[in-house]
This record gives C-alpha cells, structure tokens and sequence, in this order.
C-alpha cells in the first residue's frame, strides 16, 4: 500500500510530464510557425530572384545591344576622322599649290614690273637758264620728266636708283654756250665713281656734247649726273640737255 508521499511524488512526475508534453507541442507549434513564415519568405525571395534573374537578362542584353551600337558609332567616327583627315590632307595639298601658283604669279609680276624701266628727263621744265661756271664738280637735276615707268628716276635728287640686278643702259646729251675759258661738259657717276664724260669746248656759238654707256647693276645702285668743274650748261624751252635711261634685261 502506497504513503502519501509517493502519491504525492507520482502526482508531480505525472504533471511534470503533461507540462514537458505541452511545452514540446507549444515548441512544435512554434517551430512550425517559423518553418511557415521561413517557407513564405522563401517563396518570395524565388519570386524576386526570378524577376531579378529576368531584369538581368534584359539588361544584359541591352547592354550588348549597347556594346553593338558603340561598336558600330566608334566605326562610323574612325571611318569619319580618316575621311577628315583625308580631306585636311588634300586641302593642305590644295592650298600649297595655290600657294605656289600664287607665288610664281607675284613673281612673274614683278618680274615683269621691273622689266619695264625706263625714264627721260631735261634739265629745265620752263625758261631758259644756264649753269656755271663752278670750282666744282655739281650734281645736275633733270626735273622736265618726260617718262618715268617704274619711277626709278627721282626728279627731286636727280638719281636714278636700281630696282633690280640687271643690264641698264644710259644716256646724256648736254648743249652750252661757247666761250674763250670754259669747256662745256659733264660726267656720269654710278654709286660717286665716275664712268664716261661728255665735254665739248669752242669759243664761241653753240657747244653739243653726247654719251652713253651700258652698266651692270646691283638693287640700290645710283646712277647720276654731275657738271664738269669750270663749265657751263644752258637749257631751254626745247630741251636741249637731256638724261635719259633703261633697262635692258635682268640677270
């Protein structure tokens, strides 16, 4: 026969055990619940991977059509920039040839401008005058210019400069007044050295003396006219005492 405190031992293990039982289900339960939830979470993430997967795939096919189209824009502008530079490399072609066209132009034009030099001038525009006699050598200007193409002769100096290396050829003509003392002449210079003389004297009437004389000269020679020391040089309306110059050819 069974104490009262083995019925009270049993009567605790027996509640003991209905309490683990009930808390296994309740953990069970429990865990169910969260196996549930996890399930659901689950279901969704595939869900949105699966749309993730599907945007990847189109993107990453955009992304080739992108590729492709990048390919093909780089093509058009290399295919562009070697057209450019073909057509930079053709005007620089043009343009030196224009350049030397335009050159050879100009200087065919030059050349035919200097080509053209010639002038003659008198020694008194109006009136009638005569010169000397002087204890010098006097530079004569001939300011009647009759012809003056390609301006080389200056009226106000009476030198003629040269434009050009060439060939020039050169005349004087100059009339004086006889008399028992003086000679009437004068010289030509090139650059202060004297060339060629024209002198004539008698003592009395009218005294006519010429020259002339072909020079080589360099760009910037000066070619001019000086009074014979100790002479006389007279002029008039008619233009009796005269300068005159050309160019025969270059070199």
């Amino acid at each position: 026969m069974m104490d009262l405190e083995d019925i009270y031992k049993k009567m605790s293990l027996q509640e003991e055990k209905q309490e683990m039982s009930e808390q296994q289900q309740t953990c069970t339960q429990d865990i169910h619940a969260v196996l549930r939830e996890m399930s659901a979470v689950l279901a969704g993430l595939k869900v949105e991977m699966r749309y993730l997967q599907h945007e990847n795939k189109e993107q990453a096919a955009r992304l080739k059509e992108l590729e492709g189209q990048k390919t093909e824009l780089k093509q058009q502008y290399q295919g562009q920039a070697a057209k450019l530079a073909e057509q930079a490399a053709e005007l620089l072609t043009i343009k030196s040839r224009a350049n030397t066209t335009e050159n050879h132009v100009n200087a065919l034009t030059r050349e035919g401008e200097v080509k053209r030099v010639a002038f003659s001038a008198s020694l008194l525009a109006s009136g009638e005058e005569t010169l000397g006699p002087f204890n010098a050598q006097t530079n004569l200007i001939f300011r009647n210019v009759v012809t003056n193409i390609g301006n080389a002769y200056n009226a106000n100096t009476g030198f003629f400069t040269a434009p050009v290396r060439a060939a020039y050829h050169f005349e004087f003509y100059i009339r004086g007044p006889g008399h028992p003392s003086h000679v009437s002449g004068a010289a030509l210079f090139k650059n202060g050295d004297h060339v060629f003389i024209a002198c004539e004297h008698q003592t009395s009437g009218t005294v006519y003396a010429a020259n002339g004389v072909t020079l080589l000269l360099e760009v910037g020679d000066v070619v001019f006219l000086r009074q014979w020391e100790n002479s006389r040089i007279n002029d008039d309306q008619n233009h009796y005492t005269t300068f005159s110059g050309q160019l025969l050819f270059t070199l």
